[in-house]
C-alpha cells in the first residue's frame, strides 16, 4: 500500500541523517519488494482476488508468500483460498474495512506490504467471476479454460482478461488467447499453474483464480477432480479431459448438498459417483445443467462402475426460479429408489436427456412438483417405472417423448386446473395407485391405444362440470383393466354433475371392475351420479363383480349405442324407466350372472316433447321392473316395439293416464314372430296387477303381443290382465294377443265403453275368470 512506503522511506531518510557522520558496515541490498496491490472495494458476498504477482525478488529467485488478516470488522466471516500463494481469493459477509499484510521472502530477506479491501452493502444485480474448478491436468496436454459460468445480472457486455499468475520454475507456457471467455493453456513443466480471471462490466469487476496441478510424470492416467464436500457458493464443472470425452470429469466421494448456491455445469461434463453417493441440490440452491450439442457433448451423471442401483441419484428440491436442464444423462443410479427425484414445489425444465439404466424409477416427481417443460426425452430400462409422478402433470408428457420399459405409475389422482389434460399413448401402460378425481370443469382425455392398470379398491371419479373423454379407435381401443387382472380387483368409472360437458367412452375396453360400490348399494363397472352426461358406444364392459352398467338417479342425459356388456356377476345394465329408450337394440348382452336389465319405474313417465320408445335386444334380454319403484306410470306417449321381453314384480302394474294436461297412451308394437312379451318376474298366475288404462287418448294399441301371469286377484276388485277404467273419448285396439295365466279375467272393461274397445285374433289360455269381463 503506497501510504505505508512513503512513510517507510521517511524513517529511513531520517536514520540516515542522524548516522551520516558515523562510519557503517556495508550490509547486502534487500533484492525483495512486495507489493500487495491497489486497494479494492467489493460487495458483501463477493469475491475478488489478492494479487501479489506484482512483487519483486531482483535476482530472480523464487520467494515465498504469506497472507495474512491483521484487520476486519466485529463478527465478520471471511473465506480465503490458501494464503501461501501469491494470488489469494478472498470475500466476506460483513461491511467494513479488512487489511491484509503481505510478506514476501526468500532466504533471510523479507518484504512486507499492506492493502485495504473495503466491503460494502450488496445490490440485487451481481457481477460474480467464475474460472472454473481447480484441476489436475496432465503434462504438454491441452487445459480448457472456460469462464462462461461467470454470473452477469448487470445487463453490458463483459470483457475477459486471464493472466497466468504463478507458474513452475522453468516454465514458457503462456494462455492462448487472454481475452476471450474461453481459451486453453499447455502446461510444459511440472507443477502448480495460479490463473487469475478478470471479468469486467462497465466500471464494475469480478475476478476469480483457478489452479491446474501438473504432478511429476502426469500423463494420460489423469485421474478426476474430486468433489468431496457440500456445495455453498456458486460452482461451475467445466469439461476437463476435453479430448477424451469417456473419461470422469469429476468424481463426487461422499453425498454432496448444494445449499444457497448455484451449480452450473457445461456441455461435455461427464460426474462419476462412488458407490451409495448422491447429489441433493436443497431448496435454497438450483441447478443449470444445459447443452444443445446433446449428441457430442452430452452432460452424464454415472456410476463409478456401471451398474443399475450403484449409487444414490438426484435429489431436485430446489424452491428458486427455475433452471434449464438440457442434454443430460442420469445412469446407474436407484440406491434411493430412483434416478431423478423432484421434491415438493420444485418446478423441472427437462429437455433432450436420457434417464436410463437405474435401479427403482426413472423419475419420481413429488405430488406438489411442477414441470415446466418436458420434451425430446428418453426414459428407458428403470427396474421398476420411467416415471412416477402426479396425474396432473401427464398432460405435460408431450408425444416427442420416448417412454419406454415398465408402466408410468401414477400418484396423486386430482385433475383440477379447468383445462383438457391429455393423457398420450407412449406404448406403456399407465398405473393408477390412487383414486383418479376429475374435477372444478377439467377434462381428463385418454387417446387410442392407451392402456390403465387401477390399482386395488381405487376408482375413478368425474365430478363437478368434468368430463372423462376416451377416443379409442376400433383396431387401437383404450383399456382400463385392474392391475391383477382379476374380477372385481378395483371400484369403476362414476360419473357425476357434468354441467353440459359430456363425458364420452368410444372404443373403450373396461375389465375388472366393481370391487365394492362407488356410490349407491351395488357396485358397477360404470356409474352415472345426478345430472351426470355420457356418450357411450362401441365399448366393452367385462368382468366385473357388479353391474355392468348403472344409470338410474335424477337429471342423467344418455346416450348409448352398439355397447357389450359380459361376464359381470350381477346385471348387465341397471337404468331408470325415463333412460330405457336410449338404449340400443344391438347392445351385447352374454354371460352375465343375471341376464336382465332392470329397470327402476320410481318416476312416472313424461316426455313433453315427442314420444318414449322402449326397443327391445338382439340378444333377447328382458327388462325387470323392480325395486320401489317397480309400478311403470306413463303419463305420455310410449311405444314398444317388436321384441321387447318386460317382467314385471308381484303385485306390480302398468298404468297409463292423462296427467298435467297430457293424453297418456300406451301403443304396444310387437310384429309377427316378434311378439312383445310382458310378463311376472316367476311363472305363476297372476302374479301381477296387469296393465290399467285410464287415458281418454286414440293411440292406445296392444298387437302382435303375449300378456302372462297377469290379473292379480285382489278382494273385492274387478282385476284383468287388462283393465280399461276410462276410454269415454278414447279407443284400445287389440290385435293378435296372447293373455294366459291369469288370476282373475283376461281383459276388464266399463260396459258404457264396449265398443271402444276393438279387438281381432285374439287368444286366451288358463284364464281365471272370464275372458272379456264388462263391468257396470
Amino acid at each position: 500500500m503506497k501510504n505505508f512506503k512513503i512513510f517507510g522511506l521517511i524513517l529511513l531518510l531520517f536514520a540516515g541523517l542522524v548516522t551520516s557522520c558515523e562510519e557503517i558496515e556495508e550490509e547486502p541490498t534487500n533484492p525483495l519488494t512486495a507489493e500487495a496491490g491497489e486497494e479494492q472495494e467489493i460487495e458483501a458476498g463477493s469475491q475478488t482476488v489478492l494479487d501479489a504477482s506484482q512483487s519483486v525478488n531482483s535476482i530472480g529467485q523464487t520467494m515465498n508468500y504469506e497472507w495474512k488478516l491483521i484487520e476486519k470488522p466485529q463478527g465478520a466471516t471471511v473465506a480465503t483460498s490458501n494464503l501461501d500463494k501469491p494470488a489469494v481469493n478472498f470475500s466476506a459477509d460483513k461491511v467494513g474495512d479488512y487489511v491484509f499484510e503481505l510478506t514476501v521472502s526468500y532466504q533471510s530477506w523479507t518484504s512486507t506490504d499492506r492493502v485495504i479491501i473495503k466491503v460494502k452493502e450488496s445490490t440485487e444485480a451481481r457481477l460474480v467471476a467464475s474460472a472454473g474448478e481447480d484441476r489436475v491436468a496432465s503434462l504438454s496436454q491441452e487445459v480448457p479454460l472456460s469462464a462462461l459460468g461467470s454470473i452477469n445480472e448487470l445487463g453490458g457486455a463483459m470483457e475477459f482478461v486471464w493472466e497466468l499468475i504463478q507458474k513452475p520454475q522453468g516454465s514458457l507456457s503462456q494462455i492462448r488467447i487472454s481475452n476471450e471467455a474461453v481459451t486453453s493453456i499447455v502446461p510444459d513443466a511440472s507443477g502448480e499453474y495460479l490463473i487469475k480471471l478478470t471479468v469486467k462490466v462497465g466500471t464494475k469487476t469480478s475476478f476469480d483464480l483457478i489452479k491446474i496441478t501438473v504432478e511429476q510424470g502426469s500423463g494420460s492416467d489423469q485421474q478426476p477432480i474430486l468433489i468431496q464436500g457440500d456445495i455453498t457458493s456458486d460452482r461451475v464443472l467445466t469439461d476437463v479431459f476435453l479430448n477424451d470425452s469417456d473419461k470422469l470429469d469429476y468424481l463426487v466421494t461422499k453425498d454432496v448438498i448444494v445449499r444457497g448456491a448455484k451449480l452450473t455445469i457445461e456441455p461435455g461434463v461427464r460426474i462419476g459417483f462412488e458407490e451409495g453417493t448422491g447429489l441433493i441440490i436443497d431448496p435454497s440452491a438450483s441447478l443449470k445443467a444445459y447443452t444443445l450439442d446433446f449428441n457430442n457433448k452430452p452432460i452424464v451423471f454415472q456410476g463409478k462402475q456401471a451398474q443399475k442401483g450403484y449409487w444414490d441419484g438426484i435429489q431436485l428440491l430446489s424452491q428458486n426460479p427455475m433452471e434449464y436442464i438440457s442434454g443430460i444423462e442420469i445412469r446407474d443410479a436407484g440406491n434411493l429408489g430412483y434416478g431423478l427425484k423432484v421434491g415438493p414445489q420444485t418446478k423441472l425444465f427437462l429437455n433432450f436427456s436420457k434417464i436410463q439404466y437405474n435401479l427403482g424409477i426413472g423419475i419420481w416427481f413429488d405430488d406438489s412438483a411442477y414441470i415446466v417443460e418436458f420434451k425430446d426425452n428418453t426414459i428407458r430400462e428403470n427396474e421398476i417405472a420411467p416415471l412416477k409422478m402426479p396425474a396432473r402433470l401427464i398432460a405435460s408428457l408431450v408425444f416427442e417423448n420416448q417412454i419406454q420399459n415398465g408402466p408410468i405409475q401414477v400418484t396423486d389422482g386430482r385433475i383440477f386446473n379447468g383445462l383438457d389434460n391429455s393423457w398420450p399413448n407412449f406404448n406403456v401402460e399407465y398405473e393408477v395407485l390412487t383414486d383418479l378425481v376429475v374435477y372444478n370443469g377439467s377434462n381428463l382425455n385418454i387417446s387410442s391405444g392407451t392402456k390403465v392398470n387401477m390399482a386395488e379398491n381405487k376408482s375413478i371419479r368425474v365430478i363437478g362440470g368434468a368430463s372423462l373423454k376416451l377416443f379409442g379407435q376400433a383396431n387401437s381401443p383404450v383399456k382400463i383393466e385392474g392391475m391383477s387382472k382379476e374380477m372385481g380387483s378395483w371400484k369403476g368409472i362414476y360419473i357425476e354433475n357434468s354441467q353440459n360437458n359430456p363425458s364420452s367412452i368410444l372404443y373403450t375396453e373396461i375389465r375388472h371392475a366393481g370391487s365394492e360400490p362407488i356410490e349407491g348399494q351395488e357396485p358397477a363397472t360404470v356409474k352415472l351420479g345426478n345430472g351426470a352426461y355420457l356418450k357411450m358406444s362401441r365399448s366393452l364392459l367385462a368382468q366385473g363383480r357388479g353391474n355392468g352398467f348403472e344409470a338410474w338417479v335424477d337429471g342423467i342425459r344418455l346416450e348409448f349405442k352398439e355397447n357389450a356388456i359380459k361376464g359381470h356377476l350381477g346385471r348387465p345394465i341397471v337404468v331408470g324407466a325415463e333412460l330405457v329408450e336410449y338404449l340400443d337394440y344391438l347392445t351385447v348382452m352374454e354371460d352375465n350372472s343375471i341376464q336382465e336389465v332392470a329397470v327402476d319405474g320410481f318416476k312416472p313417465l313424461i316426455k313433453t316433447n315427442g314420444e318414449i320408445i322402449w326397443k327391445g335386444f338382439l340378444s333377447q334380454v328382458p327388462y325387470v321392473v323392480r325395486g320401489q319403484g317397480k309400478n311403470l306410470n306413463i303419463q305420455s306417449g310410449m311405444r314398444i316395439k317388436a321384441g321387447a321381453i318386460i317382467k314385471m314384480q308381484p303385485a306390480s302394474k302398468i298404468e297409463v293416464k292423462n296427467a298435467n294436461g297430457s293424453l297418456g297412451y300406451l301403443a304396444i308394437e310387437g310384429l309377427a314372430g316378434r311378439p312383445v312379451v310382458i310378463q311376472g318376474t316367476n311363472s305363476t298366475s297372476g302374479s301381477w296387477d296387469g296393465i290399467v288404462y285410464s287415458t281418454n287418448n286414440t293411440q292406445n294399441l296392444i298387437q302382435h303381443a303375449e300378456i302372462l301371469h297377469a290379473g292379480r286377484v285382489v278382494p273385492n276388485q274387478v282385476t284383468a290382465a287388462v283393465r280399461v277404467n276410462h276410454l269415454p273419448q278414447g279407443s284400445l285396439v287389440m290385435q293378435q294377443v296372447k293373455i294366459a295365466f291369469t288370476g282373475l279375467h283376461g281383459i276388464s272393461i266399463n260396459k258404457d265403453f264396449r265398443d271402444l274397445l276393438k279387438t281381432s285374433g285374439l287368444v286366451f289360455e288358463e284364464i281365471g275368470g272370464e275372458e272379456i269381463f264388462a263391468w257396470e
